[in-house]
């Protein structure tokens, strides 16, 4: 409907549609580079990403603007300065128990048939909590039953994130009404969504106390790295430290497992690309274990990554709100290239998907997913490819993610040799939420390394 809407009427146009009060919806490159770095202090995200995140993640680095932003971004930012994402280990640990989650083969064909979306969320979470927690609190949703805090943490989590997007639709514009309603017939009985708040943090809270009332060691510099650990030589707020690891784990989680779920979605529908990353896999690896600086350099899985952030960008669009009356330099005039005046107060709403598939920046094959593209010295896209934003708020855990994705990519090839599709459906269909993956999950048949 996006693509629709930018093709008919251009880059930038405002629009009430979705609102009472006129949005600014812009694709131009100029626009978004303006918006988020050289004119970054004239915007903010605004309160009403507060309202909606703020029962889950409170005030924290991915809610806050001004003064508790930077508070924010000075507490966390050093820390993924000294992460150690160079050491695979805990990658593999989770990889691992990945393997152990798989259903047995068929006794007949040798298949392992299986829906991978869940298995690359709860691996991300585990994987995710022990670098921000420990191995001894970190999550092992992979191998709990269900029922075990794992499990009851990682529900309530998905369940809040999806919700949160509805909450944001009955909170504006002519579906306003719908929203007080529902409000006023709730009254001061607590919703699923409050509810599943609550035992978010009834589940965080207890590690982090735990933590705080260990005595102070001096740490092993042998030791791997723990963000709680970092954190708390600045803070010793519980809450503090609660809203921050809980801003990081939405953030890091379920950005690098859709990426994941959207590139195995892809690669089950092109054995062509398959073969091709494998084959690499396969002369660059020998079955050793993947290591840091061979794997980063890795030319097709690099551009497979690439084309997935691109055509798949796990947060499809994003927002920021106008401090005070400013302008773009672009979206205004007959002709659309003029500066466009922004009040104070207007959103400006900029999409990411849309931008990436755009024939002015990707070339009249924007709309046809092409990894080899990325091997164009021409291709410059600048501004017009921020699957981790950009400027001053631009992704803290980018280096993370990407290796982590990588990682899994050249383990799974290493382990299987084929996969099939096993999903009726050919096409991709979102699901949206706070990030954007595909609604039918990632259903494959998989075929082990080496057998008959």
């Amino acid at each position: 409907m996006w693509i629709d809407r930018y093709q008919q009427i251009g880059k930038t146009f405002e629009s009430a549609t979705v609102s009472i009060q006129p949005i600014i919806f812009t694709i131009e490159p100029e626009n978004i580079k303006t918006i988020l770095a050289t004119d970054f202090d004239s915007f903010e995200l605004g309160s009403r990403r507060r309202t909606l995140m703020g029962p889950i993640v409170g005030p924290g680095i991915f809610s806050n603007d001004g003064a508790a932003w930077k508070h924010s971004r000075a507490l966390i930012r050093p820390n993924f300065t000294k992460m150690m994402i160079s050491d695979l280990s805990t990658f593999e640990t989770h990889f691992q128990n990945l393997l152990k989650a798989l259903p047995a083969a068929d006794p007949h064909s040798g298949l392992i048939q299986v829906d991978l979306m869940p298995l690359f969320f709860r691996m991300t979470l585990d994987s995710a909590s022990e670098t921000l927690l420990g191995s001894s609190m970190a999550f092992n949703s992979q191998l709990d039953l269900p029922g075990s805090a794992s499990m009851r943490f990682m529900d309530a989590f998905d369940y809040v994130q999806k919700k949160i997007h509805l909450r944001n639709v009955l909170d504006r514009g002519w579906m306003k009404p719908f929203g007080l309603v529902y409000t006023l017939a709730k009254g001061s009985k607590k919703d699923q969504f409050e509810q599943a708040c609550e035992v978010v943090h009834s589940i965080i809270d207890p590690m982090i106390l735990e933590f705080l009332r260990r005595p102070v060691t001096k740490k092993d510099p042998h030791s791997k790295y723990v963000f709680l650990e970092e954190m708390a030589k600045v803070t010793r707020d519980p809450l503090e430290l609660r809203y921050e690891i809980l801003n990081v784990l939405m953030a890091g989680r379920d950005t690098t497992a859709a990426l994941l779920t959207n590139t195995f979605f892809v690669l089950a529908r092109r054995p062509d690309l398959w073969d091709r990353v494998r084959a690499e896999v396969e002369e660059t690896f020998h079955g050793r274990l993947p290591e840091y600086e061979t794997m980063r350099n890795m030319k097709q899985v690099k551009n497979l990554l690439s084309e997935c952030l691109r055509f798949y960008p796990p947060v499809p669009f994003n927002a920021r709100t106008a401090k005070a009356n400013t302008t773009l330099p672009r979206g205004g005039g007959p002709d659309g290239k003029s500066p466009l005046f922004i009040k104070k107060g207007q959103q400006v709403d900029y999409h990411v998907y849309c931008l990436h598939r755009s024939p002015d920046v990707f070339g009249e094959d924007a709309h046809l997913f092409r990894p080899e593209r990325w091997e164009d010295p021409v291709l410059r896209p600048g501004w017009g490819y921020i699957p981790f934003n950009g400027g001053a708020r631009i992704c803290l855990g980018q280096q993370f993610a990407l290796t982590e994705a990588s990682y899994v990519l050249v383990r799974l090839m290493q382990e299987f040799e084929r996969m099939d599709n096993r999903d009726p459906v050919e096409a991709w269909r979102e699901q949206i939420g706070l990030v954007t993956k595909t609604r039918n999950g990632t259903s494959v048949a998989l075929k082990r390394a080496g057998s008959r």
